[in-house]
């Protein structure tokens, strides 16, 4: 039995056919472009969260350093000096001094969120302090008799939660997850 050609070269059921045809051409288009919106998503956020994670690390390392600081002081909290708010420059290097013999370099004290958005000023200057540090009375162990109550807090609220903080048993939290925790109690 004899076959009889197509009079269409598409329509040859012996040739192989080449190409796409315009659905699946489309088809692949779409699903392409619901991958790029999903990934410049995810991208976007990528930034926030390196930084976060580093002004974790900062706060956990600012932490080890009041820890040792405490150790070699008899328990005692840094005593800084009272300083009105005209003079951020001598509380800031109040602070860098005291735990500068603990390995603390003055980038520890700075969250890259606060440097990357580099909306922050205080008495229109930008804070090279970007953790405030809670006030302790000078007493052996005072600040390990609230569990609850922040050895450092972050001056801003970059990462939409609250500011972050760390409690003295090292423990980083955002401002609203911690109240929340701490109002069920």
């Amino acid at each position: 039995m004899r076959r009889i050609a197509s009079p269409c070269p598409f329509m040859n059921p012996a040739r192989p056919r080449a190409g796409f045809t315009l659905i699946e051409l489309i088809a692949v288009i779409g699903i392409l472009a619901v991958l790029i919106v999903l990934f410049a998503g995810v991208v976007g956020r990528l930034p926030g969260v390196g930084d976060r994670a580093k002004s974790t690390s900062n706060l956990r390392a600012l932490h080890l350093a009041l820890d040792q600081y405490m150790d070699d002081h008899n328990q005692q909290w840094p005593q800084q000096p009272m300083f009105s708010a005209a003079q951020q420059k001598q509380y800031e290097d109040w602070w860098l001094d005291a735990l500068k013999p603990y390995d603390i370099k003055p980038v520890t004290w700075q969250c890259p969120a606060i440097l990357r958005l580099g909306k922050i000023q205080q008495n229109g200057i930008s804070p090279r302090i970007h953790y405030s540090p809670t006030m302790f009375d000078g007493r052996p162990n005072t600040a390990f008799r609230w569990p609850n109550m922040p050895w450092l807090v972050q001056i801003a609220n970059v990462f939409g939660h609250g500011p972050l903080l760390i409690l003295p048993d090292g423990s980083v939290h955002d401002w609203d997850t911690y109240l929340a925790q701490h109002q069920k109690r």
